[in-house]
């Protein structure tokens, strides 16, 4: 492109909804800055929060968001995109926005680009992207004039997660050196990580357990306590760098139902899912119904034993996990945020 386009990125992340918009945020954002020669900025509420700090981390400008989260905003972010110059709006964010907001910044010149977006904001988009999900196809899109793309060819992975060359434990032969990784996402304020090693707990045979905890993880204390009371050898990665070698390092994965399922596909390990919410499950569901992971439920109605059951059946059984891991590679190649930046950047 002959001159610099400007991408305005708008989404959270924080110790209260974690950080899985704005790690596929930032996934989309590096392709859009260095494969299509994008000028990206973030917009974020609270510049001090985690989710800031990673963007700026990862060498992108932050503009602060100051309206509430529970009001219609869509003046604001306006102005934001427009002092920005920005030729695209890309929305991922689960709060007031109105449909109408789009419409009228849309209305400017500006394209919308609505990421898994499950509210009517998504009628307002020029392109819209959802992972493999079911409720994708049951919504609603009368009045939709934009394209729409679903499917496991559009999920948002950072690099690393490129499958190239790459075998898993389970594929490879090789011994892994973490036997259970738990990974419960970047903030976990349910407290399912020492959930999950209650669970485990419940294995009579050893098991090297590598437990991630993200950047807003604040539940130190408790986590503290579940190791001191666990039968397992434990080790603490806290807030890794990267996520890639843990995962390609793991025999199987407990974790939350969110961006790490995907990483975890792409890395070929038998995963299974803790679901926060029913809409949770039932995007879990489409790994279940491909045999790359195993849906243990929604997180409030679980117990120990319901969630230690799966992972029994799983430990025991190399032939499966290796099935899982085949399946689980070939559906997610860690480059749909290159697909997506590919569009976008043709839409402009």
């Amino acid at each position: 492109m002959a001159d610099p386009v400007n991408v305005l990125i708008r989404c959270d992340g924080n110790h209260d909804i974690g950080m899985g918009h704005v790690s596929r945020c930032l996934a989309l954002a590096d392709e859009l800055r260095d494969r299509e020669r994008c000028t990206v900025r973030f917009a974020m509420r609270g510049l001090e929060s985690a989710g800031a700090a990673a963007a700026r981390a990862a060498g992108f400008a932050v503009d602060a968001v100051t309206a509430d989260s529970n009001a219609d905003y869509g003046e604001e972010l306006r102005a934001i995109a427009s002092a920005q110059a920005a030729s695209a709006l890309v929305v991922d964010v689960r709060d007031a926005l109105s449909r109408g907001s789009l419409e009228a910044i849309r209305g400017r010149g500006m394209r919308i680009v609505a990421i898994d977006e499950g509210t009517d904001r998504r009628l307002a988009a020029d392109l819209a992207f959802y992972p493999p999900v079911p409720q994708a196809d049951e919504m609603n899109w009368t009045g939709f004039a934009g394209r729409r793309y679903a499917g496991w060819d559009w999920v948002l992975l950072r690099r690393e997660f490129v499958t190239d060359n790459f075998s898993s434990p389970e594929l490879s032969g090789r011994s892994p050196a973490i036997d259970v990784l738990v990974t419960m996402g970047g903030s976990d304020p349910a407290g399912m990580t020492e959930f999950a090693l209650a669970a485990l707990d419940l294995l009579p045979m050893p098991l090297a357990v590598c437990v991630v905890i993200g950047p807003a993880f604040a539940r130190e204390g408790p986590l503290s306590a579940a190791v001191v009371r666990s039968t397992h050898a434990i080790r603490i990665a806290s807030a890794p760098a990267s996520l890639a070698p843990l995962m390609r390092a793991s025999r199987l994965a407990v974790a939350a139902f969110g961006v790490s399922a995907y990483e975890l596909a792409a890395c070929g390990v038998p995963a299974v899912h803790v679901c926060l919410t029913d809409d949770h499950a039932r995007s879990s569901s489409a790994f279940d119904q491909e045999g790359a992971a195993v849906t243990a439920g929604v997180f409030d109605r679980l117990t120990p034993q319901r969630l230690s059951d799966p992972i029994r059946r799983l430990i025991g059984r190399a032939d499966r996990r290796g099935q899982m891991a085949r399946r689980a590679s070939q559906l997610v190649d860690g480059r749909g945020a290159a697909r997506v930046a590919a569009l976008v950047a043709a839409a402009l």
